[in-house]
């Protein structure tokens, strides 16, 4: 029986020293009491994380018509988004206390009282742990200047101040990051790819610009193929595997004499409601392989969102930005473009006319080189670049290309390669349909 109290003691003991150890971690949200609906209001966290590193995230939800943007400091990933604030932390800073400062806008149309409260997430042993912030609660008056009838509650505004918020895009989470390349026993580096895919299945690639010096070899493509020329890698797949994420890795072997450690670029390409979407690959300084679930979560949430709708290619990119090289501008943002090229399925080519900075009267313009065929135009590269014809054995393509050649005033047209709506080259076109290549 002694024995037995004994060690209900012990175990009441150890839980109590446990809570003490995680109530060490306490935050704190401080504000004024009352503002004017209409006003920016600077709010403070002061969370006190103990000797706490890694992994965190502050999240606070706010209604409709209360929005916030970041203040101090800048070394955390800040983002609003569906009315949730959310910062994140990779590596959280060494400081036993750690003091943040964002503004709330508030709508002008709103009054209440606001609650402002929020939790922070870490992890401790491998195991996640969330701690309550002590809300601060902030009285907004009506504004003067707005008619009582436009007023709502902010216990309302959910339902009566804004529409409710799109679904989210889970194209969000589509990302790829790189570690960085890893020397392997002095006979080269290796790259490991990590992609996060969601549920995305078909037609995607990776592209990566290699240093001049250096040669990539495939290691493991999960399926893709991989090609490199050009000074550029490529994995290619047709459909990417079943896992929502993977690894994928090649080999940089240095010519002779060339030293140092390769500076590799590039993106994740991909099909998103029936456009091209580049994901540029993020570089760490993580050991890919060795990474757990949690920890992939927490830096997929780190990557703040961007879509492109181009096929600018990484090695092409600054190119497109700047112009060609008779210094002409590239095609500006938003340009609008006639008789836009449409996305088919499959591996297919086209055989490609002519390209400008600035749209042209198609049917005009090509009319007086003797072209009857349907011209479609797409921006790519920085140029808008226009095509005819849709053919699925590249044989077929090249003879029209001749026959251009040989009816029409255009005596550089060629075949461009698609998959998917996606530009690729010839060569990769035809490795994915596996045919010959004809001169």
């Amino acid at each position: 029986m002694i024995k037995y109290i004994i060690l209900v003691i012990i175990l009441n003991a150890a839980l109590f020293v446990s809570d003490l150890f995680y109530q060490d971690i306490f935050l704190q949200i401080n504000a004024p009491h009352q503002t004017e609906a209409g006003n920016s209001v600077d709010v403070e966290i002061q969370i006190h994380k103990a000797q706490l590193s890694g992994f965190a995230r502050f999240q606070q939800m706010l209604p409709n018509g209360v929005t916030a943007s970041p203040v101090y400091p800048a070394d955390m990933n800040f983002s609003f988004e569906d009315n949730i604030l959310k910062m994140i932390w990779l590596n959280l800073p060494l400081e036993e206390t750690l003091t943040i400062r964002y503004k709330i806008h508030i709508n002008e149309r709103l009054k209440g009282d606001l609650n402002l409260e929020g939790t922070f997430s870490y992890i401790e042993n491998n195991q996640r742990r969330v701690a309550t912030a002590t809300g601060s609660l902030l009285t907004v008056r009506p504004s003067q200047t707005i008619d009582e009838r436009y007023i709502v509650d902010i216990s309302e505004a959910n339902q009566r101040l804004l529409s409710p918020s799109p679904a989210p895009d889970r194209s969000r989470n589509i990302v790829a990051f790189r570690q960085e390349p890893v020397p392997d026993n002095g006979s080269g580096f290796i790259v490991n790819i990590l992609v996060n895919k969601e549920d995305q299945n078909h037609f995607a690639k990776i592209e990566e610009t290699i240093p001049d010096g250096f040669t990539a070899v495939e290691m493991e493509s999960r399926g893709g193929i991989f090609s490199f020329s050009g000074q550029r890698a490529r994995i290619i797949w047709n459909n990417l595997p079943i896992e929502s994420d993977f690894i994928v890795s090649y080999r940089i072997i240095p010519e002779s004499g060339v030293t140092g450690v390769p500076d590799v670029a590039g993106e994740f390409s991909f099909l998103h409601n029936g456009l091209t979407a580049n994901r540029r690959i993020t570089q760490i300084n993580e050991d890919l392989n060795s990474l757990s679930e949690v920890e992939k979560s927490a830096m997929i949430a780190s990557v703040p969102w961007e879509s492109v709708t181009s096929s600018v290619s990484p090695a092409n990119r600054s190119l497109a930005a700047r112009g060609d090289v008779q210094g002409r501008p590239a095609v500006r943002p938003g340009t609008e473009i006639r008789n836009p090229l449409q996305s088919e399925s499959g591996v297919y080519y086209r055989v490609q006319l002519a390209a400008g900075h600035r749209p042209v009267e198609i049917e005009r313009y090509f009319s007086r080189l003797n072209i009857t065929d349907d011209v479609r135009s797409e921006i790519h590269d920085g140029w808008i670049k226009y095509s005819i014809g849709s053919y699925y054995n590249y044989k077929t393509a090249r003879d029209y290309r001749v026959h251009i050649w040989n009816t029409t005033p255009i005596n550089d047209a060629f075949v461009a390669a698609y998959n998917e709506g996606l530009r690729i080259t010839v060569q990769e076109a035809l490795m994915i349909s596996n045919h010959d290549w004809q001169k």
